[in-house]
């Protein structure tokens, strides 16, 4: 099979080990198994029962057979109605039995390979692979069966990168064999991979590596990509036998490389008001390249919440939410994990800012504006009012009315009952501070006094516009006197005798 690579592991296990929270509800759909129960290499004559196992959380849609003769499909059938429920489980996991019988009696000698493909309902597919050798009529000494390979990891080999592993099976009737590999992106090639063999293609083989035998029964070869761009490929796999004279025809397996990190980018505002909003941050834009973000697994870490860290993952979690009702400064980290263990971070800092609430005072019904003076009527006590009062949505309801007389807190709540100050000798001020849960505020100040009393604000003025009426008055009376005392003095002088003489000049 397809090594893991150990160094990365780590970072997968963080993503959902960490995880409080998975997008969506999800449902565990394991791909299928299929198990043959033959060893690699058999001798086949006559009838050939082929038995195995499938493993899955229900029955497959479709599982089929093939015997493959070089590129031919010589024989094919279904297995569906051979399967049969075993009466042991593993987890959630049921097993299912199967056998059918090959008639190989017809057949031409070969090396051949039975394929058994099973596709559950998710259109999950797993294939199982069996080499076997068939004589035919003639005796084993007489045909000489060319050698064949096979890949033992044909269901999770879809992504390679730097020197990768691979498990293979190559061998011919005598024994093992030697193998090659090859890597291209021949488009040709590549539609013929889709029949899972070519022979003969035009490639730059691998030089031969000979076959060792591990405790798997399988083979390991490595392939260094480092040399390739990201993209998808044809690997073609061939055994050779005879000092490389003879070589099979060559598996293929459609394959990716992936070499490059993925990119984590976040999109979203870094200064917003508090609100009863859903706040939105996006990481769509987030890629591996070439594979775009659809594999990508995303992991999101918010710091800063009053509940402490926040860590969501998923598949393609491409977008992350928050309450846009909880002010203060955040961090929101997003980090992409690639197929083949690649990683990339990005950190988006932002904050929340509170909203202040609106002070609003309502004395006896009447709604008053800071710096307001109003006369109360003589009266025991007046209903004072903050219900118009308004914040966000989000703080409202737990909104803080205190009430101040004269700079003093007195009393706290939506409405409530101002008593007639004892003290009727000057004004006194009315303060209404209204918090909110975050402990931001608004404040308004009137003064107050009651009628015809000292404490009302329009007292005092009233007291000083009787003064100036009276000087007035005053003012009047005296302008007066001066008027008539200078209009005698003129009438005085004008009908007097005691006026100078005007000289007169005489004549020489």
């Amino acid at each position: 099979m397809l090594k893991g690579r150990w160094w990365h592991l780590w970072v997968l296990s963080a993503v959902f080990l960490c995880s409080s929270t998975v997008a969506g509800s999800t449902v565990i759909d394991d791909p299928p198994q299929v198990s043959l129960s033959h060893q690699q290499g058999t001798i086949v004559a006559g009838e050939f029962e082929l038995n195995g196992t499938y493993i899955d959380e229900e029955l497959p849609t479709t599982i089929t057979w093939e015997i493959h003769n070089g590129t031919a499909i010589v024989a094919s059938g279904d297995l569906i109605t051979s399967l049969q429920l075993l009466p042991v489980n593993q987890s959630s996991r049921d097993i299912w039995s199967f056998e059918v019988k090959l008639n190989f009696t017809s057949m031409e000698p070969c090396s051949c390979v039975i394929n058994v493909e099973a596709i559950d309902a998710s259109q999950q597919s797993f294939i199982s692979q069996l080499i076997v050798f068939h004589y035919g009529d003639t005796s084993e000494s007489v045909v000489d069966l060319m050698p064949r390979a096979i890949f033992t990891s044909a269901n999770d080999a879809s992504k390679l990168t730097g020197t990768d592993s691979i498990d293979v099976f190559a061998r011919d009737d005598l024994g093992d064999t030697d193998i090659q590999w090859a890597l291209t992106d021949n488009s040709v090639i590549a539609q013929s991979c889709a029949l899972s063999w070519i022979d003969n293609p035009i490639v730059n083989w691998s030089n031969p590596l000979q076959s060792i035998l591990n405790s798997q029964h399988s083979h390991q070869i490595s392939i260094d990509t480092t040399n390739y761009d990201d993209g998808s490929y044809s690997l073609l796999l061939r055994a050779l036998t005879d000092n490389f004279e003879h070589s099979s025809v060559s598996a293929c397996l459609t394959v990716g490389i992936d070499n490059q990190f993925p990119t984590a980018i976040i999109s979203g505002s870094t200064s917003l008001n508090e609100s009863a909003d859903i706040v939105q941050f996006d990481g769509s834009s987030s890629s591996d390249g070439i594979w775009g973000r659809e594999e990508l697994i995303f992991l999101w870490v918010l710091d800063g919440d009053i509940d402490g860290p926040q860590v969501v993952s998923g598949r393609d979690l491409s977008s992350f939410t928050i309450d846009g009702s909880r002010p203060g400064n955040f961090s929101l980290s997003l980090t992409v994990v690639d197929e083949v263990g690649f990683t990339n971070t990005t950190t988006h800092l932002f904050s929340i800012e509170n909203q202040a609430p609106i002070a609003s005072l309502r004395v006896g019904g009447q709604p008053l504006s800071d710096g307001s003076e109003i006369t109360l009527i003589d009266s025991p006590q007046w209903l004072i009012e903050c219900r118009d009062s308004y914040d966000t949505p989000n703080d409202q309801d737990g909104l803080i009315c205190t009430w101040f007389i004269d700079d003093e807190p007195k009393m706290t709540g939506w409405a409530r009952q101002l008593e007639k100050p004892a003290d009727l000798s000057r004004p006194h001020t009315l303060t209404l501070l209204v918090t909110d849960d975050d402990g931001a505020n608004d404040s308004i100040t009137v003064t107050f006094g009651v009628q015809g009393t000292p404490s009302d604000p329009s007292y005092a003025a009233h007291e000083d516009s009787s003064n100036f009426e009276i000087i007035a008055q005053k003012l009047v009376v005296l302008l007066s006197i001066v008027v008539v005392v200078f209009t005698m003095l003129y009438v005085i002088r004008k009908y007097t005798g005691h006026s100078a003489p005007i000289p007169k000049w005489k004549r020489d």
